[in-house]
């Protein structure tokens, strides 16, 4: 996955990993489990780029190293502030888990904060439609063919409850119950493993039972997905196989494009699920909660909290022309 032998150990420091087998292998594997495919390949990817950097870089501390690759990306790569986030905040995880495996290792945990990635702030990170827009794209597929009913179900969890596209991929009938008088979509698994339940709003419960029943799909199989491939014509190719990340992709696209509203991408809808939530009323715990994020610092930049264009700092100057 990373080519680890280019990794030189720290002999100065707690993280030393003085050529102790697979260590470094188990830890990106223990990393990256559990994540959707696309996500592996990502933090792969970033964690690679590190390893073949640093091993053209003369011998030094891990910290040392980290912070030098901070200014690398800025200057010679030209990555954004939040890419440069990323690809710090991967090295750190591989690192803590190594030392999660190691626990001597975890004395040296402390000299990984002295890295800072680069802050973002006052930077709008994607788009996210108005409740209006919303309403029309959700309105896009229909509900009178098979496929309307699919898309629209598709659609109705990306905007309403913010899932990922590999969450609403691997969804299965066994997922969706009642509990205390609730649907809900129960124990869904997000990323880094995190866990949470779910409640769906009625019309979107109707919408996933109607396409399970119009389809005739197995719903009584626990385990077997809910959205799976559909021909033009509204065929259904097989339960075997669940529709693919790409897919929903493409979907989305596909109904942006036909009812006229800003090129948006499915993560797009799952910052405007968070937005319209918040505007509705809902608290910041409870968006995240929603969300599965580990921080409400995460979800407050989901919802673009920080730059109020209707209260901002600009409306209380007194000066005009």
């Amino acid at each position: 996955m990373t080519e680890l032998s280019n990794f030189q150990p720290d002999s100065s420091s707690a993280l030393a990993i003085a050529q102790e087998g697979d260590l470094l292998d188990q830890a990106v594997a223990t990393y990256v489990a559990g994540l959707a495919p696309n996500t592996q390949r990502a933090y792969a990817s970033r964690l690679d780029a590190f390893m073949e950097w640093r091993a053209g870089q003369p011998s030094a501390p891990l910290v040392v190293h980290l912070k030098q690759y901070v200014a690398f990306l800025q200057t010679e790569r030209g990555l954004s502030a939040r890419s440069v986030q990323a690809h710090i905040n991967t090295i750190k995880g591989m690192m803590r888990t190594a030392a999660a495996l190691e626990p001597r290792l975890a004395a040296g945990l402390p000299q990984l904060e002295l890295v800072k990635p680069p802050r973002v702030r006052g930077q709008v990170q994607g788009r996210r439609l108005t409740a209006d827009q919303a309403r029309r794209l959700l309105d896009a597929p229909g509900t009178k063919t098979i496929k309307g009913l699919r898309d629209s179900a598709i659609l109705g969890l990306l905007l309403a409850l913010g899932l990922r596209r590999s969450e609403v991929c691997n969804l299965t009938w066994g997922h969706l119950m009642e509990l205390e008088g609730h649907k809900v979509i129960a124990n869904l698994q997000g990323k880094h493993g995190r866990i949470r339940t779910l409640k769906v709003p009625l019309w979107l419960w109707d919408l996933l039972i109607t396409w399970g029943e119009v389809a005739g799909l197995p719903m009584d199989r626990p385990t077997e997905r809910i959205f799976v491939p559909i021909t033009k014509d509204g065929k259904v190719l097989g339960y075997r196989d669940g529709i693919t990340p790409h897919a929903i992709y493409k979907l989305v696209n596909h109904y942006t494009k036909e009812t006229g509203l800003p090129p948006v991408k499915p993560h797009d809808l799952r910052r405007t699920a968070a937005l319209l939530s918040r505007r509705g009323g809902a608290s910041i715990e409870k968006v995240q909660i929603m969300l599965g994020h580990a921080s409400p610092q995460t979800t407050s930049s989901y919802i673009g909290e920080m730059l109020d264009l209707d209260d901002n700092a600009v409306d209380y100057n007194p000066l005009e022309l």
